[in-house]
C-alpha cells in the first residue's frame, strides 16, 4: 500500500491519503445532479468527466491526514438535509463529501486533488447515470461492489477502532466548521443546466 499526497488547486491546503490501494477504497464516477451542482457552485466544472461525472475516491476518513492549511477547510450543504461537502476556501477546491456525522466512516474524496491517481486502480462504479449530461454513460455499473466495499471497510474500521477518526469532525462528533447552506438563488444557479 502507498501514501499519496493531495492538495487544493492553489496549494494552500495539503495532505496525505494513507495506505492507498484499489482494495482500500472505491474509485467511482458519480453523475448525480447534486455532485454536479456542487462542482458548478465551486467553479470546478472543467474537472468533471465527459457527461458531467464527478471523479470520486470513496475511502475511510481515518486515512486522510491534513498536513497544511487546515484553517482553509470549509463546508457547505446544497439543502438542509444534504451531504456535507467539504472544500478548500482559499480556491474553492472540493475536498470530500461526508454524511453529517462521523458515525458512518465514509468520505468521497475529489480525485482531482491527487497528482497521482494510478494507485486507485480503474473506475469500478458508475452511479446515477440517468442524470448524466450528453456524452455520459446511460447505465449504472458496479454499485453493488461499491456498497459491499463500503460496508466491509466500515465494519473493519469499527473493529480496529478507527471508525470515528475523521479530519472533518471533532472528538465529540461535531463538524470542525459550521456547514453553510447555500442560498436559494445560489442553489438555482448551481442546478441550472
Amino acid at each position: 500500500m502507498t501514501d499519496v499526497a493531495f492538495s487544493c488547486s492553489c496549494g494552500t491546503l495539503k495532505g496525505v491519503l494513507h495506505d492507498v490501494s484499489p482494495a482500500t477504497g472505491c474509485h467511482l464516477m458519480c453523475y448525480c445532479k447534486d455532485c454536479r451542482a456542487f462542482a458548478r457552485h465551486m467553479g470546478q466544472m472543467n474537472a468533471l468527466e465527459p457527461g458531467g461525472g464527478s471523479p470520486i475516491v470513496q475511502i475511510l476518513p481515518a486515512r486522510i491526514e491534513i498536513t497544511q492549511g487546515a484553517d482553509q477547510i470549509a463546508c457547505l450543504r446544497l439543502s438542509p438535509k444534504g451531504l456535507h461537502r467539504w472544500y478548500a476556501a482559499c480556491c474553492n477546491t472540493p475536498l470530500a463529501n461526508t454524511i453529517g456525522s462521523p458515525r458512518m466512516p465514509f468520505a468521497g474524496m475529489w480525485r482531482p486533488l491527487f497528482a497521482r491517481t494510478d494507485v486507485f486502480g480503474p473506475v469500478v462504479a458508475y452511479g446515477f447515470t440517468k442524470a448524466a449530461l450528453p456524452g455520459g454513460p446511460r447505465k449504472d455499473k458496479g454499485l453493488l461492489r461499491m456498497l459491499g466495499g463500503l460496508l466491509k471497510r466500515s465494519l473493519a474500521a469499527y473493529l480496529n477502532g478507527t471508525a470515528r477518526q475523521n479530519p472533518f469532525f471533532d472528538k465529540d462528533g461535531a463538524p470542525i466548521v459550521t456547514p453553510q447552506i447555500i442560498s436559494k438563488a445560489d442553489r438555482a444557479a448551481a442546478y441550472a443546466e
